[in-house]
């Protein structure tokens, strides 16, 4: 019996998706946590790419979709944080 093959760079893509979003809402970590987003979401779909030419696990499929959608959470709390640090509105 064969061992399934895992998703390449799923668990670094959920890790870096799950990170992205209380980075966010820390004040100087804004931008770091955008770029994690930003580099998880590319993962997740070259991840996507992988998966549509080969079988993989359904392990490394589930940690991949993790960390797809906490990227979008990540990116879109990131970019919220940015605007509101940036417009001076957390500061009055």
């Amino acid at each position: 019996m064969k061992a399934e093959r895992n998703l390449p760079l799923s668990l670094v893509t959920m890790i870096f998706g799950i990170l992205s979003v209380p980075l966010a809402f820390a004040r100087h970590l804004v931008s770091l946590a955008l770029v994690l987003a930003l580099l998880t979401i590319l993962l997740a779909l070259f991840g996507k790419w992988l998966a549509g030419k080969r079988a993989y696990g359904a392990l490394g499929l589930k940690r991949s979709r993790i960390g797809l959608l906490c990227g979008m959470v990540g990116a879109a709390c990131s970019v919220l944080m940015w605007w509101l640090w940036a417009s001076n509105i957390l500061l009055e």
